[in-house]
């Protein structure tokens, strides 16, 4: 039993390294792809896990059951920032109501751990079962919210999301004493393919970035057919149109008009 214990602890030290390097991975994806607000939660998530893990490893000389509260709370704040993460991502903003459910859950949460005096395994399902409807709703999310062309990403973060939430309550019910450490591989497992569908969903969105940046440059190749006298442009459908409002039309540039020194000398000379 102490030989198990042991190999426990540096499991947990194990995960605990494996979510701090993950959590730098998402620091330099936020560093890369400044527009985008989600790795940057993302990483605070992995990073408040690879502390709860290290709390649950034991080798910080606190009691029992001060290291398993404290680890349990950073790891539910983890969740949570990896579902805000996904939240924002997906184009959501924060709401007052968001404000509400994070109330409704740290509440929640607080009733299970209440409950461990009065009925242990009650209690433990409970705590399982909120983490569980944190990863299928965000996971759901992140599905209903694919926008045609980037599924690859979102894709794998979602149903690793889902897959996630269901394991974690499923993980209350099974009797894997001889092999716990595989369980919690397994745990781990769904979030580092979590981890690697969120990477793939800011690859899906700065790809579709260049895509359309590729069609805008496109649509002002070749040779353009103008008017000698009035400029005006005519496109492929035969139409005639103003340099302004054609290249408004083909590009992200817009028009504020002015007079240059010469045409100002040339039509107000006497000013």
């Amino acid at each position: 039993m102490t030989l198990f214990y042991a190999s426990l602890q540096e499991s947990h030290l194990g995960y605990a390294a494996i979510f701090a390097c993950v959590g730098l991975g998402f620091l330099f994806l936020r560093r890369i792809d400044k527009g985008d607000v989600g790795p940057g939660y993302w990483a605070l998530g992995f990073f408040m896990n690879s502390l709860g893990f290290l709390l649950w490893s034991g080798i910080i000389p606190i009691t029992a059951t001060q290291y398993f509260l404290v680890g349990d709370i950073l790891h539910l704040c983890g969740f949570v920032l990896l579902v805000c993460g996904a939240y924002r991502f997906t184009g959501n903003s924060f709401k007052a109501w968001n404000l509400l459910a994070l109330a409704a859950l740290m509440a929640s949460w607080l009733a299970a751990v209440v409950l461990y005096r009065f009925d242990a395994f009650l209690s433990a399902l409970l705590l399982k079962a909120l983490r569980s409807s944190l990863f299928i709703w965000a996971g759901v999310m992140i599905l209903r919210k694919t926008p045609k062309g980037s599924l690859e990403g979102r894709w794998m973060a979602g149903w690793s999301l889902i897959a996630w939430g269901l394991y974690v309550v499923a993980f209350a019910f099974l009797r894997l004493d001889s092999m716990l450490s595989l369980a919690f591989g397994l745990m781990v497992g769904f979030q580092i393919l979590a981890a690697f569908g969120m990477v793939g969903m800011v690859i899906d969105r700065m790809r579709t970035r260049i895509e359309k940046n590729d069609q805008l440059v496109q649509s002002l190749e070749g040779l353009l057919p103008i008017c000698a006298y009035c400029k005006k442009i005519r496109d492929k459908d035969g139409a005639w149109h103003t340099i302004e409002s054609y290249i408004e039309d083909h590009s992200t540039a817009e028009f504020s008009h002015g007079i240059c020194p010469e045409c100002f000398r040339e039509h107000k000379p006497d000013a």
